[in-house]
């Protein structure tokens, strides 16, 4: 139950500070509000969040298995979120899985170096985005990827505790130029959970150690202020898709599938830029109450991701950074993938 109890804090924690930056500061709350979206007078979205939370702790605690055949049809519906691309990678994936060859394990510090070789190459040949505040979003696809390679890393990799210390303290820096203070959180995250089941003997100075990734990200936000405003609008916008989603859906699936969910989420409220939506944002906007189903889904994913470390450290990862931008079709894609190279571990090198 281990994963449901971390996953558990990490949501219930960030649904607090939510509420409390919605309805119980008066400054905040203007300022999320200011926006133009529809005030959440009836909690309406409190409601659907704990109900779906609900479901996803039943898929977690039936305890279900997924056939290798099921997780193989679904990795390769997900491609299709950039297709041809994503669709090819993900049959030469299975290819790679029918030769029995597991990648995760057999390469994890390439997994490392490429982390780092990606926004270093984009930062010398593109730009810096902490200069250039317009490549922000012009980066981000690179950037997400080399942060989930780097969590891969983090999760498989058989380094030394220094060296991973090393390596965060690097991608630290990347992601920091390039403005993405999830991505910090999300390398953290794979740290951290690492470093819990790896080094028992370090698990007493792992809440003083997460000061570190909640000062860096409070200081690329501008303060906590902002921080607590971020979180409130997400959950804002949320509130507000459940309430354009009843009963059976908006995007009728075009939201898992899109290249860019967040920039389609904004333009449904008129704005230009990138809105996040919350982990249970996506199965709403896109299903309605049939989103229950998907919830109970990544339930069973996580609980199946405990077959060992490795996986339960990628997809806890994910899905714990996931709980403020939400799920899209190429985080679950690596989750997927990370469950498909798990659940016949006996089989695979």
């Amino acid at each position: 139950m281990r994963g449901l109890k971390i996953f558990s804090l990490g949501f219930f924690s960030y649904l607090a500070l939510s509420l409390y930056a919605n309805y119980f500061d008066e400054g905040l709350r203007s300022t999320i509000y200011s926006r133009g979206l529809e005030p959440s007078v009836l909690l309406l979205g409190t409601v659907y969040a704990l109900a779906f939370f609900a479901v996803f702790s039943l898929g977690y605690v039936l305890n279900l298995r997924l056939p290798p055949s099921m997780l193989a049809v679904l990795f390769l519906l997900l491609s299709f979120q950039n297709f041809p691309v994503f669709f090819l990678l993900a049959v030469l994936v299975l290819i790679v899985y029918r030769l029995g060859v597991d990648p995760f394990r057999l390469f994890p510090q390439s997994a490392l170096l490429v982390a780092l070789l990606i926004p270093s190459a984009l930062y010398a040949v593109v730009g810096v985005p902490l200069l250039e505040n317009s490549l922000r979003y012009e980066l981000v696809g690179p950037l997400v990827l080399a942060a989930v390679l780097a969590v891969v890393g983090m999760a498989y990799s058989t380094l030394s505790l220094r060296w991973k210390t090393f390596l965060v303290g690097v991608y630290t820096v990347l992601f920091f130029l390039g403005t993405f203070r999830s991505l910090v959180l999300l390398v953290y995250l794979a740290y951290f959970l690492s470093t819990y089941f790896d080094y028992p003997q370090f698990r007493k100075w792992l809440p003083g150690l997460s000061l570190i990734p909640a000062l860096i990200i409070v200081g690329m936000s501008g303060g906590i202020q902002a921080v607590l405003v971020r979180i409130g609008f997400t959950f804002l916008v949320f509130h507000n898709l459940v309430r354009l989603s009843l009963p059976w859906g908006f995007f009728h699936g075009a939201l898992l599938f899109s290249s860019n969910p967040r920039g389609m989420v904004a333009s449904l409220f008129g704005a230009s830029t990138n809105y996040t939506y919350f982990f249970f944002g996506q199965p709403v906007a896109d299903f309605g109450i049939l989103g229950v189903i998907e919830a109970f889904l990544l339930g069973m994913f996580l609980r199946n991701s405990e077959r060992d470390r490795g996986s339960f450290v990628v997809v806890l990862s994910l899905m714990m950074y996931s709980l403020d931008p939400g799920v899209d079709a190429f985080i679950m894609l690596f989750i997927v993938a990370t469950l498909l190279f798990s659940v016949s571990e006996d089989n695979i090198t």
